[in-house]
């Protein structure tokens, strides 16, 4: 059931978040925590009085190829130990779904435990990092900016702020993020509070404007690269000569990048890398229509798209037209038409907000095409990254 904003329910999903996840501080005293929940629903299971089972749903919106998506990103997913394995938290998973659907949400992202567990829910991988690890020796052939200047500080510094929310705005603005939050001030600072030990690195050129940003942090004589985007070649060097000037202190750098990002490139050595590709988050499509409507298909036409298996929104199922003529998108549901393309919604979503192409989705055999058109869709990116 979806909880109402009590004192008594406060302390409850407190005391279950507490044990579930090894927290050893009072989470009502935490601003943190409390930031989070005061822009959340919560949803819960009782036995009789006492909450069993919780989930925290945050609602965003989203950057997908040009339209601003309302998301729900979806944490805090707890049971006590003895109650495990009764079905409460499909329950809750259900009626979050049915509720998502009603307030018109038509995305849910959340951070897995277990794939094979949120799989069950409709979940698919969408979201990857890429790793670097690697020691100073492999940064030495970097230097700092001739031109220009680096500025570092923390959040409250207005001028590295309004650096790094100008960069991010323009890389919104692109059209080209497929899976993209939108962070709102709230949540910046929220990313600040948890975080209150990062540094943050800001290039200007010489004319004052940013070109690029770093936000990190130093952990056991660890440097790890957090957050990094840039505009141009310039400024991506200089970040990098940036870390190279710690190389005197700092014996490991770690930096966590989009699964696009080519940066090995730049390394004279690039067998000094560690470079290691992690699943991230995963997404749950639960408006078919109205995601393929954001989709920026390759080729011209129409298409009959079938989703033949969603258990969860079984709304979803059908088939659906998608036309695309002179950069126009439509999608509408049909009756009685021949399916060019059909799978399960798991699938689609790899498809359309994660990193899966139609040309592989039909070659491992989770789609199947009938008609042998040509299909596929512009793939975009993830810039930035969000836990919740």
């Amino acid at each position: 059931m979806k909880l109402k904003k009590n004192q008594d329910n406060l302390k409850q999903i407190a005391s279950l978040i507490e044990y579930a996840f090894l927290k050893d501080s009072d989470l009502t005293t935490d601003s943190n925590f409390m930031t989070r929940y005061d822009h959340s629903d919560g949803y819960g299971y009782f036995d009789q009085e006492k909450l069993t089972s919780y989930m925290m749903v945050n609602k965003f919106k989203a950057e997908i190829f040009g339209h601003h998506v309302p998301l729900a990103g979806i944490g805090y997913v707890a049971s006590y130990p003895e109650y495990r394995g009764r079905g409460h938290i499909s329950k809750l998973m259900k009626e979050i779904l049915f509720d998502l659907h009603d307030q018109k949400i038509p995305v849910a992202n959340l951070a897995p435990f277990s794939e094979k567990i949120y799989r069950h829910y409709g979940f698919s991988n969408s979201i990857y990092q890429k790793e670097y690890r690697f020691s100073g020796a492999a940064l030495a052939s970097f230097r700092l900016p001739r031109k220009g200047k680096i500025i570092r500080g923390k959040w409250n510094d207005l001028i590295v702020q309004n650096g790094v929310i100008q960069l991010y705005e323009r890389q919104l603005h692109t059209d080209d993020e497929r899976n993209t939050i939108i962070r709102e001030a709230w949540w910046w600072n929220r990313l600040d509070d948890y975080y209150h030990h990062r540094e943050i690195a800001v290039y200007f050129d010489e004319a004052g404007r940013p070109m690029s940003y770093l936000i990190y942090r130093i952990i056991d004589n660890c440097f790890m690269a957090d957050e990094l985007y840039s505009i141009t070649p310039q400024g991506l060097l200089s970040i990098l000569g940036f870390m190279a000037a710690h190389i005197g202190s700092i014996k490991e750098f770690c930096m966590t990048l989009p699964e696009k990002s080519l940066l090995a490139e730049l390394f004279p050595e690039q067998n000094e890398l560690d470079i290691q590709l992690h699943p991230y988050m995963m997404s749950r499509i639960i408006d078919f229509q109205k995601v393929l409507s954001c989709m920026r298909p390759l080729q011209e036409g129409t298409f009959n798209i079938e989703v033949n298996y969603d258990d969860q929104c079984p709304w979803n199922i059908g088939v659906w037209q998608l036309t695309n003529y002179d950069h126009q998108v439509k999608c509408e549901r049909k009756e009685d038409e021949l399916v060019d393309f059909s799978g399960p919604i798991t699938t689609w979503t790899q498809i359309l907000l994660g990193r899966l192409t139609m040309e592989s989705a039909i070659k491992l055999g989770l789609i199947t095409d009938y008609r042998i058109k040509k299909l596929d869709f512009v793939k975009g990116k993830v810039s930035f990254y969000d836990y919740f």
